[in-house]
C-alpha cells in the first residue's frame, strides 16, 4: 500500500539520501565550569529535576530546568545521572521548541550529554536511549544529517532494548520500529513497515495502556495494509485517561491521533469515489 500518512511528532524524521554530516562530529562549544561545589551541583540537580517533573510541562519551566541540569553535569561530569537526565530535559525542548536554530543547538547538547552518559556507563540504558532521540531531533532540523543519523540510532535503540526493553513504556522499541516505517528499504537503508509493525506489537505487549505505543502502531497497521486496525489502535489514543507524568505529552497524542484519523478518513473516501480505471 502506498504511504500516504506520516504521524507527526517524537521523532518525525525524514530521510535525505544525500546527507553526508556525522553525527559523531558534533560537538558544542565548550564552556568555562562554573564555579560550584559538589553540594550547590547536587542542588541544581535535585531542582531541575524537580522543575521537569511539574506537570503539565511547559516549554519556560522546561528550558529552566533543562540550564540547571546543565550546570549540574558539567560540575559533576563523573556521575552518571545529571548528564542522562539533562539529556532528557533537552529532548523535551529539541521536540518542542518553534525555532529551528534553538532546536538544532539544543539536540547538540542532548547529544554531548548523553554520549558522556554512555562512557561513564555503558551498562545503562538511558545513556544510549537519550542518544537516540536527541540524535534524530538533530537530523529532523539538520537532515544533512541523512543516513548517517539512521546509523547511529538504530545501534544505541538495539543496544537499549538489549539493556532495558521496557524503559520509558518500550520506548526503544517504538522509536526502533518509527526507523523502520521511516527509512528507505534496504539496499539503500533499513526500512521495513512489517519490522517496525512487530516492533511496536512487542511495545503494546509490554504496556497495553500506554496511549503513544498504539500512536505509532496506527501507522504501522496503514503502512502495512490494515486501515481498520490503524483506527481502532487510534481509538484507544483518543479514549485513554492522561499519563499522570506526561500530561503535556497526552494532550498532544490525542491531536495526533485525531489528526491521523481524519487523514485515514479522507484516504478511504477518496478510494471509495474513485472512478474506474480507464484502460481504454
Amino acid at each position: 500500500m502506498a504511504r500516504t500518512i506520516i504521524a507527526p511528532v517524537c521523532l518525525a524524521i525524514l530521510i535525505i539520501l544525500c546527507g553526508c554530516k556525522s553525527i559523531r562530529g558534533v560537538r558544542v562549544e565548550q564552556q568555562q565550569p562554573l564555579m560550584l561545589t559538589p553540594q550547590e551541583a547536587a542542588r541544581f540537580l535535585g531542582e531541575g529535576r524537580a522543575l521537569f517533573a511539574e506537570q503539565p510541562r511547559t516549554l519556560e519551566r522546561v528550558t529552566h530546568a533543562a540550564q540547571l541540569l546543565e550546570e549540574s553535569a558539567r560540575t559533576l561530569r563523573d556521575d552518571y545521572d545529571p548528564q542522562w537526565q539533562a539529556a532528557e530535559a533537552m529532548a523535551f525542548l529539541a521536540e518542542n521548541e518553534s525555532q529551528p536554530a534553538s532546536r538544532k543547538e539544543t539536540a547538540q547538547r542532548g547529544i554531548v550529554l548523553a554520549r558522556r552518559a554512555r562512557e561513564l556507563r555503558p551498562d545503562r540504558v538511558e545513556g544510549y536511549y537519550w542518544y537516540a532521540i536527541n540524535v534524530g531531533l538533530l537530523a529532523d532540523v539538520d537532515r544533512t544529517y541523512g543516513l548517517d543519523a539512521v546509523a547511529e540510532m538504530e545501534k544505541a535503540l538495539k543496544r537499549a532494548i538489549e539493556l532495558d526493553e521496557r524503559y520509558d513504556f518500550a520506548g526503544s522499541l517504538r522509536l526502533l520500529a518509527i526507523l523502520h516505517l521511516r527509512s528507505p528499504a534496504p539496499p539503500v537503508d533499513i526500512g521495513s513497515p512489517r519490522k517496525g509493525l512487530r516492533l511496536l506489537q512487542r511495545a503494546v505487549e509490554l504496556f497495553p495502556d500506554y496511549p503513544e505505543n498504539y500512536l505509532y502502531l496506527a501507522e504501522a497497521l496503514h503502512d502495512t495494509g490494515k486501515p481498520d486496525d490503524a483506527r481502532t489502535a487510534l481509538y484507544k489514543v483518543l479514549q485513554a485517561p492522561p499519563c499522570p507524568d506526561q500530561q503535556f505529552e497526552s494532550a498532544k497524542w490525542k491531536q495526533d491521533a485525531q489528526k491521523l484519523l481524519s487523514e485515514l478518513s479522507q484516504e478511504q473516501n477518496q478510494h471509495e469515489h474513485a472512478g474506474p480505471t480507464d484502460h481504454t
